[in-house]
């Protein structure tokens, strides 16, 4: 019998420090991170959620590549998987599943530092979901998880929290209270109006303050633009990542 943890991953994401990048995928990432630091040190933010209204728009790909760009740049950053019910940061990071991470830190089985995963070749980090627990909400909104992101504040510039979506689980608006801003993915020419309104609102009734928008998966070639892009797969999709203020 094959071993889960053993099993090959065949989705991959398409990260900002791959040489094969595209050039405007690279450069809309660096948009986004000089937009980010101006927002974050404008209004006193290192905790930042990454959120969105439904699944499959992206959020993911841009929590994950917003920390790399932000490495880049010689920021110490973690990013933090807290989407407990269906994680995927570990798999698209180092490849592997079922990694011990955050919920274990949170149930007592393990220590903070050694759930940590450093990033080779970044000053970025990973703290992995940890092990699917049956009560993702109430974890999310313990003592323990405050405990967790006041102690990483005091390491990290900047903490990048991956969140389920808003709409689909109560867990963004429980985690947000600890937040100091949120970060919301709209895909482009997909997600209705009206459902980002309403996730909005629900973020805004929670008390977080959503920092600004990116769009996901604009694809300038459709728009009418001259740039000429690849077709990727799910994990390839964002081909260009634009911030609407």
């Amino acid at each position: 019998m094959r071993n889960k943890r053993q099993t090959p991953v065949t989705k991959q994401l398409l990260s900002v420090s791959d040489q094969n990048a595209p050039f405007n995928y690279v450069e809309a990432y660096k948009m986004l991170c000089t937009n980010f630091e101006f927002i974050t040190t404008a209004n006193d933010c290192k905790n930042i959620m990454i959120t969105s209204t439904l699944a499959n728009e992206g959020k993911t790909n841009v929590a994950v590549n917003l920390a790399r760009a932000l490495a880049g740049y010689n920021k110490k950053v973690c990013l933090v998987e807290c989407d407990f019910r269906r994680p995927t940061v570990d798999k698209l990071v180092f490849r592997s599943n079922h990694m011990e991470g955050l919920t274990d830190v949170l149930k007592g089985e393990r220590d903070l530092p050694k759930a940590i995963r450093r990033v080779e070749e970044t000053t970025m980090h990973l703290l992995p979901a940890g092990t699917i627990p049956p009560n993702p909400s109430e974890l999310l909104s313990s003592e323990k998880m405050k405990d967790v992101i006041d102690r990483l504040s005091s390491v990290y510039d900047y903490i990048i929290y991956d969140t389920p979506p808003v709409l689909l689980v109560t867990d963004a608006a429980t985690l947000g209270r600890y937040m100091d801003g949120a970060v919301f993915v709209v895909r482009h020419n997909q997600t209705e109006r009206n459902l980002v309104l309403k996730a909005k609102k629900n973020l805004d009734t929670a008390g977080v303050k959503v920092l600004g928008a990116v769009y996901s998966m604009f694809n300038e070639k459709a728009a009418g633009s001259y740039y000429n892009y690849q077709s990727y797969d799910y994990y390839y999709d964002s081909r260009s990542t634009q911030e609407k203020r």
